[in-house]
Formats: structure tokens, sequence, C-alpha cells
């Protein structure tokens, strides 16, 4: 399927000339572009210090896709901003659309899956991670032959890399409840064996109702929680499911320059606040 894939792909690309640029719409997938194509060439990210859900293109971001051979970006369900403009452009490619990426529904602040939904946070599973790592790597052999051996190596190293970190979080304990402010970790959840208990609310950027609160304390385990939250989330909001314990995370990788460091430093940190919570 990944061969057919790649094939129409530069099929629809042949009467199509091309720089050397690969660009990158978001930090996650820029970081495991920069992985793969190390000592070979630089990707360049689109969206820096932006978030994929609120863009504000300049002419700088056109240039930049103009001039692209490459443009890989999430899709619609992450960057919708940019639907418009990726879209019908033969040179970029939605990875949620791929067929590369094992996918999860949205879920509600219940835990209930939302039909015919995306969960978009999907380079948090170190599988899928692996996956985009290769798929780059193919891409690029394929516009650029010479190179295969080195990008296909690189994928292999990263690869190792990710398995690595990943494995290290095995268990066959009982799964390890957790509260996120607003859910975005739930391809961290098989890695690190965690259990989804609710969120406070679905937008960062909207305050939790107080309905919400009353349900995440009436239906909470009978231990201390562990909550996922970006350092912008209201205190005034959280502490009144105390006892809790918060943990700062970030799983956008803002500010990372390099995937796997940064996913383990997200996986120590979600790790100990539940291992805490428990104890």
């Amino acid at each position: 399927m990944l061969r057919l894939f790649v094939f129409v792909f530069f099929s629809m690309l042949s009467t199509w000339g091309w720089t050397q640029s690969l660009v990158v719409s978001t930090h996650p997938i820029y970081l495991i572009a920069k992985a793969v194509t190390q000592g070979i060439e630089e990707p360049v990210l689109l969206l820096r210090d932006q978030t994929g859900h609120d863009v504000q293109l300049t002419p700088a971001h056109r240039k930049a896709i103009q001039d692209a051979s490459l443009v890989l970006w999430l899709g619609k369900a992450h960057e919708a901003p940019l639907e418009k403009l990726l879209s019908q452009n033969r040179k970029a490619i939605a990875l949620l659309n791929s067929g590369i990426l094992t996918t999860l529904p949205q879920r509600n602040l219940r835990g209930g899956a939302l039909a015919n939904t995306v969960d978009s946070h999907v380079w948090l599973d170190p599988n899928n991670a692996v996956r985009i790592a290769f798929f780059i790597a193919t891409l690029r052999s394929q516009q650029y032959p010479d190179n295969k051996i080195k990008y296909l190596n690189n994928a292999k190293s990263f690869a190792q890399q990710m398995l690595q970190a990943s494995q290290q979080y095995e268990s066959s304990n009982k799964a390890k409840p957790y509260w996120s402010y607003h859910d975005a970790y739930q391809y961290l959840e098989r890695a690190l064996n965690l259990k989804f208990a609710g969120a406070l609310t679905d937008d960062p950027h909207i305050a939790p109702t107080i309905a919400q609160i009353k349900y995440l304390k009436d239906s909470r385990p009978k231990v201390e929680m562990c909550l996922l939250a970006e350092t912008s989330a209201s205190s005034s909001q959280y502490q009144k499911l105390n006892p809790v314990i918060f943990q700062s995370v970030d799983e956008s990788m803002r500010g990372e320059d390099n995937f796997v460091t940064a996913w383990k430093k997200l996986a120590a940190k979600t790790d100990k606040c539940v291992l805490s919570a428990q104890n």
C-alpha cells in the first residue's frame, strides 16, 4: 500500500519541477523529519511558534510552500486553516490521509468515543512516529535516490531509539488512571499503561463547567489523581478537584530539538505523576 501511494504521488509530480526544500507544518513532525534528513538536508518548519489550530499565514509561508519539493502536514483535523492552501497542492501530503497511521477517535469529557472524528495527536504513539519516519525516508528517497541509503539508515536509527524509549514502560500491572485538562494524550496511554478518567474541558481556552467538575469529583478513582495540563491551565478550577497532582506537559514539544528526547521527557513526567498519585 505504501509503495502504491508513493508511486501515485510521484506520478502526479512528474510534470512539476522542484527545489531541494522539505517543508513540514508543525513542530513534532518537523522533529521527526529532522532526524530522518540528518546529514543530508535541513527541513523547513512552516508554523514556527504557531499551533495548527490557530494559523496566521504570511507571504513567507506561501513562498516556502511554493518553493518546496514536498510539503508534509497533518491534515484538516489538526490544521484546518491550511486546508485551502494545501488540499489541492500536488506537492503536499496530509499524514492523516496517507493510510500509514493508527488513528483513534476523539473522546468526550467522560471518555466516550465520538463518531466520525479523529484525535490528531498521532505523533505521541511511538509506532506512529516510526511510521512517519519511514514514510518521509521513502518519499525523499524517491525524489533524491542518491541519498536513499542515508535516509533509510536515519529512519532505522530513529526507529530503534524510539522503540527502545517506549519499551521501558511496558508493564502487565493494572492501568493507571489520570485526568487531563483537555484530552490530548490518548496516544500515550498504551505505551505508558494509562487509563483516561476524564477531562475538565474539550478546549484548553474554555473554562470547565461546574457540571463537569462535579462529575469528575463524583466518579474519581479512590486515589489521589494526576492531572496533565498546560501551564496555562487555571489553578482555581483544577484545585477544586483536590487531592490532585498537577503536572505541566506540552504535547506539541515546543522548544525541543530532538523528537525522541522530547517524547522521553513527556513520558517520564507523565509516568512520575501517575505513579506519585498512587502512592
